[in-house]
């Protein structure tokens, strides 16, 4: 698994430093995220991105201010080794992926192939470039999320039958996606819209879980 954050805005400074905590030993499962991290700041006309195959805690860089929109990736890899191409967010082009859950890669490519979903030859080795690059070749929206999103469910691990994504289109556009199958729910603040995380952050209150099968749309 690997922990997610996703903001419209800059989240509050304790809120990112959690999110490091949270990577060296999540409250959930009691397990460790370092096979790299990655950030991504983005807003109209222009984004950031950083990435290293450090442990989050051994390399943290706070994303700078005045973007609209924030990732924070940190990766326990299952498909592909820690390798920058493989760290998460995956950006290709004008979009871009962050991604928890394992998909079992050839299996998904048959079933996009027999779906007529080509999607051609991947630059690193995970699962979660095909995803992206199968919600890209769908049309890159909502309706391609879910696609993408049901046409891959079959082919997740039985052991962890869990899909949470966030797909970016740089141009101004993020879908945040969550399927569990028998695995804990992400969440987003009560009060707050815009925001979801692998696990409450911060005080731990004030926050609920985000409904199975759901999209949150973002425009930025």
């Amino acid at each position: 698994m690997c922990r997610i954050l996703f903001s419209l805005g800059k989240p509050p400074r304790e809120i990112l430093l959690d999110f490091v905590q949270v990577s060296r030993r999540d409250r959930t499962m009691g397990w460790s995220h370092g096979s790299g991290w990655g950030a991504l700041w983005a807003r109209p006309g222009s984004y950031g991105l950083y990435k290293s195959t450090k442990p989050i805690w051994e390399d943290y860089v706070e994303p700078p201010d005045g973007y609209m929109l924030y990732i924070l990736h940190s990766r326990l890899a299952s498909v592909g080794e820690p390798a920058l191409e493989n760290t998460h967010p995956i950006v290709r082009g004008r979009y871009a992926i962050a991604h928890n859950g394992t998909i079992d890669k050839e299996r998904y490519r048959a079933a996009l192939r027999e779906a007529g979903v080509e999607v051609g030859e991947l630059d690193g080795s995970t699962d979660s470039e095909l995803l992206l690059k199968a919600v890209v070749a769908l049309g890159g929206d909502e309706a391609a999320v879910k696609k993408a999103a049901e046409l891959a469910k079959p082919h997740l691990d039985p052991q962890e039958p869990v899909l949470n994504f966030v797909f970016v289109d740089l141009a101004g556009l993020a879908i945040f996606y969550t399927y569990r199958g028998e695995e804990h729910p992400h969440f987003v603040p009560v009060e707050k819209d815009g925001v979801v995380a692998s696990e409450p952050l911060g005080d731990g209150g004030g926050w609920r879980p985000l409904e199975n099968g759901k999209t949150v749309v973002a425009k930025f």
